[in-house]
């Protein structure tokens, strides 16, 4: 088991270097991958999908290594993580899965895109802070922190790129709806009621 806590962590920290690497030197932007089928999108993907399994399945297998806890753990990540499960599916098809893979698009301001510019990574955060708290495991701890930060960073290295991109209709969608979720978003549901 610890070999496999080895792996998922190198993947989370080689995830977050692209990451870094993409928002502090853009000219040597890893993620968004520069263009389709490059280096830059496999080696992101493979990094995203050895993170994203690999919690999951630690989890699984060191249930419970920090003891046995209380029961409202099930509950209260339970209820995390579908909640989270829930925003994440309504921001990919709202987005389309093409578009959620890095291909170029149309601006989205629909849907969940409504509340928070980035609906899918505030569900994986939800997620995985589930995932964390229902397994009650240090492995999963450390990794799935490790993983949430990445997922509250990777806007900075999305964002010059959608500017880029899209032009003063971004600039303006940035102004009126928030990275994650804050007044606005709330400001925004009413207003959609």
């Amino acid at each position: 088991m610890l070999a496999l806590f080895a792996f998922v962590l190198a993947g989370i920290i080689l995830l977050l270097s692209c990451v870094a690497i993409s928002i502090l030197l853009p000219k040597y932007r890893v993620w968004p991958p520069p263009k389709k089928n490059g280096w830059q999108q496999w080696v992101s993907w493979i990094f995203f999908a050895i993170s994203m399994f690999g919690v999951p399945l630690l989890g699984i297998l060191d249930f419970e290594s920090m003891g046995s806890g209380n029961w409202s753990r099930f509950f209260v990540g339970g209820l995390a993580a579908l909640t989270g499960f829930w925003i994440d599916i309504w921001g990919t098809r709202a987005l389309t899965a093409q578009q959620s893979l890095g291909t170029k698009g149309k601006i989205i301001t629909n849907g969940p895109y409504r509340f928070t510019r980035n609906p899918q990574y505030v569900g994986f955060v939800l997620i995985y802070a589930g995932i964390v708290i229902i397994s009650y495991s240090i492995m999963v701890l450390i990794t799935g922190a490790l993983l949430v930060l990445a997922f509250l960073i990777l806007p900075f290295s999305e964002e010059p790129y959608l500017r880029q991109q899209y032009g003063e209709p971004y600039v303006e969608y940035c102004k009126n709806v928030p990275r994650f979720i804050g007044f606005r978003s709330f400001k925004q549901a009413l207003k959609h009621q």
